[in-house]
Order: structure tokens, then sequence, then C-alpha cells
């Protein structure tokens, strides 16, 4: 029960961060041990998702037994270290998977993840925009995203807002850049602003008790 729950509240933490993710152009076709080694972290990750603990963690291991030479069977490992609460070894997982593929974009993102979630923010940006320098890596804007939230966590609300910004640029759907931004205008004196990024978030996300908050401060200053 106690791990279980810890995996839950980890969850919610990550839920925060555009993580785990395989967001890349393919470099080629894949043998089927390669294809299997990707099921097997999918299936990992649908266990962990269930809190199903023991059956996560003999796929992961099978994924890395298939596929030690692909990034994604060492950072879904390092993921589940760090989600059954093994924070030193989910970072020997992760900086492997850098190792095995030092330029990919989902490989820094996840470890800048890692990095933002122990504290470790300033140092998690500069992978975050090492990420988005993968000319094959699908997804910059989680990476933007990511490091703005990150900046949020230094406080430096100044690069916060520029990443948010440049993430929308690239996807104007990023929900979580939106309300953040909005929060960061309504922070300076930007209502109206603020209340524009505000109707932007509420278009594309149900009302939260954040949005909620942030629409009532807004109203009692305009």
């Amino acid at each position: 029960m106690v791990k279980a729950f810890r995996t839950a509240v980890l969850f919610l933490l990550f839920g925060l961060l555009c993580a785990c993710q395989s967001m890349r152009a393919a470099d080629g076709p894949e043998d089927k041990i390669t294809t299997a080694a990707k099921i097997n972290v999918r299936l990992g990750m649908a266990y962990l998702d269930r809190h199903d603990i023991s059956r996560a963690k003999q796929k992961f291991l099978l994924a890395l037994d298939q596929g030690p030479y692909i990034p994604e069977t060492w950072y879904s490992m390092g993921y589940f270290m760090e989600a059954t609460g093994n924070t030193e070894q989910a970072q020997k997982y992760y900086l492997k998977a850098i190792k095995v593929a030092p330029d990919r974009g989902d490989t820094l993102n996840n470890y800048g993840t890692y990095l933002c979630r122990n504290g470790n923010y300033q140092t998690s940006i500069t992978y975050f925009m090492k990420a988005i320098k993968d000319p094959k890596y699908l997804d910059p804007a989680a990476a933007y995203e990511n490091a703005g939230l990150c900046a949020l966590k230094i406080p430096d609300h100044t690069n916060a807002a520029m990443y948010f910004k440049r993430a929308l640029a690239e996807d104007p759907t990023r929900a979580t850049s939106l309300i953040k931004l909005a929060e960061l205008n309504y922070r300076i004196g930007n209502y109206a602003l603020a209340r524009h990024e505000l109707k932007q978030y509420l278009q594309l996300s149900s009302p939260t008790a954040e949005s909620y908050v942030l629409e009532q401060k807004i109203d009692a200053k305009l």
C-alpha cells in the first residue's frame, strides 16, 4: 500500500512535466527485437499506471534485456525506479540512456524532468534546451514548457514567461503554458492579457481550482 501510494503521488508530479516520451521521428525500420522491447516498455508503463509494480518491473527488465542499445529501455527503467522511490538508482538509468543516445531530444527531455523533480532546476533547463536542438524531436513545445515550469521553481519569472511563450509558439494548444503565462501576467499587472490567456486555457481544458482562483483574482482587478 505504501508503494502504491507513493507511485500515485509521483504520477501527480509527473503530470506537471512532459516526461518519458519517445516523441521522435524514426531513424528507419526496426528489427523485431527492437519492436518487442518498445512494446514491453509500453506494457510496463501501463502496469505502472495501474500500480501493478511487480508486473511493471518485469516488463521493464525484459525490455532492457531485449533492447539495451536503445535509450527508451533505459529511461523507462529510470522512470520506474523514480516512481517507486529509488531516486538515486533512477539517475543511473537516465544517465545510461544519455550515454546510449546523447543527442536525442526525448532522452535529454526525460533526464531534464528527473533533474527538475529533484531540485536541480537550472541544470534541468540546460537539458531541455539541448533537447530542442534535436531536429527529429517531435515535441519541442514540451521541452520549452518543462523549462518554464522549472524556471518558476528557481524562481525566475522572466525566463519562465519566455519559455512558455516559446512553447505556445511551437504548439498553441499547450494548456499548462497558457495558464502559467496568465498567472505571470497577472503577477506583473497585465490583467487584460492574463484574462485573454485564461480564456484560451478554458477553451482547451476543463476548469480547475487553479483556474478558478486566478479568474476570481483577475475579475477583482478589472
